[in-house]
């Protein structure tokens, strides 16, 4: 009789532990930090001369922000595609422009903190853009001895920095 009582003490006890635990606490998920988008001009790619590919690797930094993309930006004809590789490899996202149009496609979705546009204007301020104004647009820029060139955007709050690794005139290599 007494192990009965035991156990049913221990079923009681059991039961009433299983309905007084409180469910778990709700995964609520930070926002990732992001860049806003910020404005420029792109130069048409009817005025880009010639077919060719240029590999640079980009670092963008803003408060909570450092990211790294290795670019892969090639024009053939009136088309300009650029890609944007993460550290590991992935493609972070993929643009091509025609003309002034842009089409942007993101492989991460909204964990691409850094706007693809935003790269794709930097780009182009620092290579296309060929002005003697310091501000043009609100990006100034900075030519290093090394190649590197500092695209400065303080009014959308971010620095980015652009460093060559190859340009390939495809022409040339046939």
């Amino acid at each position: 009789m007494r192990s009965a009582r035991a156990a049913l003490l221990a079923f009681a006890l059991i039961g009433a532990a299983c309905r007084h635990v409180p469910p778990p606490p709700a995964f609520v998920p930070l926002p990732l930090p992001r860049l806003a988008d910020c404005p420029g001009s792109l130069v048409p790619t009817h005025d880009l001369e010639g077919d060719w590919v240029i590999h640079e690797r980009i670092r963008v930094r803003a408060g909570e922000i450092d990211e790294a993309y290795g670019l892969v930006v090639q024009k053939t004809g009136p088309r300009l595609v650029l890609i944007a590789l993460t550290p590991f490899g992935a493609t972070a996202f993929r643009l091509t422009q025609i003309g002034v149009e842009v089409w942007s496609e993101s492989k991460l979705g909204p964990a691409v903190p850094v706007p693809p546009e935003n790269v794709l204007r930097d780009l182009h301020r620092a290579h296309f853009l060929a002005t003697d104004d310091p501000a043009f647009e609100g990006r100034s820029l900075q030519r290093n001895r090394d190649g590197s060139i500092l695209v400065s955007a303080p009014a959308c709050g971010y620095e980015a920095t652009l460093v060559p690794v190859s340009v390939v005139n495809p022409a040339a290599t046939d």
